[in-house]
């Protein structure tokens, strides 16, 4: 395998690249849009989920490739690079056998939760047991509720337990989910990975914990959403930073590596100009939904246009109701109309599998 520096965005209640985190509102279907680098294909959803065909439900943008869940049939569908099978949904999820409710992409391996069962399956790059899921959430012992993949690891949050399970690669301690987090002396409500770092959102405090890589500080959440001055409703994970919607503001925050200005959100989703119902952060760019227009607005990186959202969905001929930050590509879903209903964030997921640069490591 090449060797990358990457990273991915999470995703609330369900991957590195589309991540929800929904106030009890249910997720709207719409053709999905892409754009930054498209050098696998990654930015150019297929006919099954771009409105030709068919639309989605769920959107995560990994490295080199994409996933997402399409409107009626729950299956996954996957585009772009697939040199791991990472763009190959197992037939436990692809409509063949089962479906899914959630996907998230990462580098060069995707899980998904099975519909019906709430078992997490996972497919592609295996080497450190990143696409194994353990038996407590892989339908052996337990399921889970939801799922955020990152660069070589990933994590769940276990049925009725709540306890945040992760496995993989685990020399940052990116796989060893707090005593706060994973059932001991807390649970959480969402989960997101990153590159070599994960956060959750604590249940019933909603404080933001996350551990991991912390050379960047990406693991250490600023008080505005750590608890101390404020909590938060939604949370992505990136490369070497991380963001989050804080709790009744609905202020965009982020921290962590900011080299490109991807932990600098703008005006217009931190409360100056705006707020935001969903955010993602990707490898060096992060993208949220503005609140009420429905428009996605991003920034950071943009060396191959990953944070200058099209037309589509800028609010310019059209809005969005997901969206999700990957290595160098963005996905969003397109809505017809501002989606002012909407409260959540997203990843993704899905959550995304990102490069620190793009130079190959």
């Amino acid at each position: 395998m090449t060797s990358f520096r990457v990273i991915r965005a999470a995703v609330l209640t369900v991957a590195f690249a589309t991540a929800w985190l929904a106030a009890g509102t249910a997720r709207s279907a719409g053709p999905v849009v892409g754009w930054g680098d498209n050098s696998e294909g990654q930015a150019t959803p297929p006919a099954a989920v771009n409105g030709a065909v068919g639309t989605a439900t769920a959107i995560s943008a990994g490295q080199y490739y994409s996933c997402a869940l399409q409107r009626g049939s729950g299956k996954v569908v996957c585009w772009g690079l697939n040199n791991l099978g990472q763009a190959t949904p197992p037939a436990s999820v692809n409509g063949a056998v089962g479906t899914a409710t959630a996907v998230s992409a990462g580098a060069n391996h995707s899980c998904a939760i099975q519909t019906g069962t709430g078992n997490v399956a996972c497919w592609g790059y295996n080497y450190s047991g990143q696409a194994t899921p353990p038996p407590s959430v892989d339908g052996t012992d337990g399921t889970a509720t939801a799922i955020s993949v990152g660069y070589q690891h990933s994590c769940a949050i276990q049925t009725g337990i709540g306890k945040v399970v992760c496995w993989g690669p685990n020399d940052f301690g990116q796989a060893t989910p707090p005593t706060s987090v994973d059932g001991t002396a807390g649970t959480a409500t969402a989960i997101a990975v990153g590159a070599s770092h994960s956060c959750a959102i604590q249940a019933g405090t909603r404080n933001v914990v996350c551990w991991g890589d912390n050379h960047d500080s990406q693991a250490t959440p600023p008080p505005s959403v750590d608890g101390t001055a404020g909590t938060a409703i939604a949370i992505s994970a990136g490369g070497f930073h991380s963001c989050a919607i804080q709790t009744g503001s609905r202020n965009a925050v982020c921290w962590g590596g900011n080299g490109y200005g991807q932990a600098t959100p703008p005006a217009s989703v931190t409360g100056a100009g705006g707020t935001a119902t969903a955010v993602s952060a990707g490898a060096n760019h992060s993208c949220a939904i503005q609140t009420g227009t429905g428009k996605v607005v991003c920034w950071g990186d943009n060396g191959l246009g990953q944070a200058a959202p099209p037309v589509a969905v800028d609010g310019t001929a059209g809005t969005a109701t997901a969206v999700s930050a990957g290595a160098n590509h963005s996905c969003a879903i397109a809505a017809p109309e501002p989606a002012a209903a909407l409260v959540g964030a997203t990843s993704l997921g899905s959550l995304l599998a990102l490069a620190r640069h793009r130079r190959l490591g």
